[in-house]
């Protein structure tokens, strides 16, 4: 997801609102929504075409290699790259679909650039803020 600003705010410190929950249109706590959307959507492609695992593999690869991501990241990157090329395709798919804090802080490093083309990331994201703006 080429969009980071959409997925996310490195170093935000808060809770999300359960799933259910209308937070206030384009705060952190929408966008948090949104980030569980877009694993959502990106879940059940890899469901159908668990190789997209490998995308995820790549850009991990290719982000540790240059070298100028604090530990913290790394570590998280080391942990989604041992869930993908370990983990059964559910397991993955419960750790990207968490609605709890924990999920929340997986997906503030997320490997999956690239699943969700840039039409996907605004339909998701369009639908999103329409059902929260009502």
């Amino acid at each position: 997801m080429s969009d980071s600003s959409e997925m996310h705010e490195r170093g935000a410190a808060y809770n999300p609102p359960p799933e259910a929950a209308a937070p206030e249109p384009w705060s952190h706590p929408w966008y948090d929504q949104l980030g569980l959307l877009y694993h959502k959507a990106i879940a059940a492609k890899i469901r159908a075409r668990p190789e997209l695992r490998d995308v995820a593999v790549s850009n991990i690869s290719r982000w540790i290699a240059r070298n100028d991501y604090p530990a913290s990241v790394v570590r998280a990157l080391e942990r989604w790259r041992e869930l993908l090329t370990s983990a059964p395709v559910e397991e993955l798919i419960a750790v990207m679909t968490d609605p709890s804090e924990r999920g929340h802080q997986m997906r503030q490093n997320t490997p999956f650039a690239g699943i969700l083309g840039p039409e996907e990331r605004r339909r998701i994201r369009d639908e999103h803020e329409k059902t929260s703006t009502r």
